[in-house]
């Protein structure tokens, strides 16, 4: 049987991890780079197909899906650092704010961060808190995870079909009325479709060396030329089709990330962190950094944001994430 680390070791993974997360710093650093918050979507594309691969080579080594082994390793990888920095910001941040002046605004059901249902607050409070909406999404999904491996051994397509149907009822209800159509579940079931099918084919080895390539190029022209609330779909295909282009390359070419990629394949492991930390960067540099430059205000963020990540993971995290080898 594989152990951990071989289990989830696909060569290109954390390279894309660390330019998804460069997309969304760049996107809430400069307003020029719009099309920087499909870092997030990229992340559950990327999440599903990991999992989906995963959970098929469990079925095959153990005969059988743990759910509550999934949800313990789920539970030990995400909640440490998210409670961790919900209890700061929500608890204690107000007790240090107020003798030093600062005006804090909470969000109005503050609750939902404790049950991840964060994404459903659209209240207007402290940046660094929205900030979490898309871990919430994250969790709800492994909830549907779970239901969903139950299709896994003979009926794969089950899970797909749902989610795709849902995903066309409720976009084309979204404007009758007034559905949310970015921060909530149910608008990323097309991200988190491409990465399951994704993850089944990858694991059963399909021949599809070309297809991807096609399917890369032909959602670009797509993208390129039809308006903007058609993109959603392409923009799934194309990042779907591109981390099977990348785990390929890596696969095949050991140079790209012993040479060429060191530095992404390096940082890619602390993504989470990079994620948590750079919305609490973000909100509050400014106060104790004031540079007009916004360049290099945005490089002295980052590098900030990439120690406290570095720091967290191996004085904090890293003892969390150890105890997941006995769930595997």
């Amino acid at each position: 049987m594989q152990d951990a680390k071989a289990r989830s070791s696909i060569s290109g993974l954390n390279s894309l991890r660390a330019f998804a997360f460069l997309a969304i710093f760049l996107f809430h650093s400069f307003k020029s780079f719009s099309y920087g918050y499909l870092g997030v979507d990229f992340f559950f594309v990327l999440s599903s197909f990991l999992l989906t691969y995963l959970a098929f080579q469990e079925i095959e080594n153990k005969g059988s899906f743990s759910a509550k082994n999934f949800f313990i390793r789920r539970a030990l990888r995400i909640f440490p650092l998210y409670f961790l920095v919900v209890i700061g910001l929500l608890l204690i941040l107000p007790l240090l704010a107020k003798p030093m002046g600062w005006s804090i605004q909470m969000p109005k059901h503050p609750f939902s961060y404790f049950v991840f249902l964060s994404n459903f607050d659209k209240s207007d409070h402290l940046f660094a808190l929205k900030f979490l909406w898309s871990i919430a999404v994250e969790e709800q999904f492994y909830i549907l995870f779970l239901v969903f491996s139950l299709f896994f051994k003979k009926q794969f397509k089950i899970p797909i079909i749902f989610m795709l149907l849902s995903y066309v009822v409720y976009m084309f209800l979204s404007k009758d009325y007034a559905l949310e159509t970015y921060s909530n579940l149910i608008p990323h079931f097309m991200n988190f479709l491409m990465g399951m099918g994704l993850g089944y084919i990858y694991f059963h080895k399909k021949n599809i060396q070309t297809l991807p390539i096609i399917l890369f190029i032909f959602s670009l022209l797509l993208i390129i030329f039809l308006v903007a609330d058609s993109f959603s779909i392409y923009f799934s295909i194309a990042m779907a089709s591109c981390i099977y282009m990348t785990t390929q390359a890596f696969k095949r070419y050991e140079i790209l990330h012993k040479q060429l990629f060191y530095i992404t394949e390096f940082l890619g492991k602390y993504t989470y962190g990079l994620y948590v930390y750079s919305g609490i960067v973000l909100t509050f540099s400014s106060k104790f950094i004031a540079i007009e430059n916004i360049y290099l205000s945005a490089l002295i963020n980052l590098t900030l944001t990439i120690l406290l990540a570095i720091l967290s993971y191996h004085i904090y995290e890293q003892w969390f994430i150890r105890l997941k080898k006995k769930y595997y």
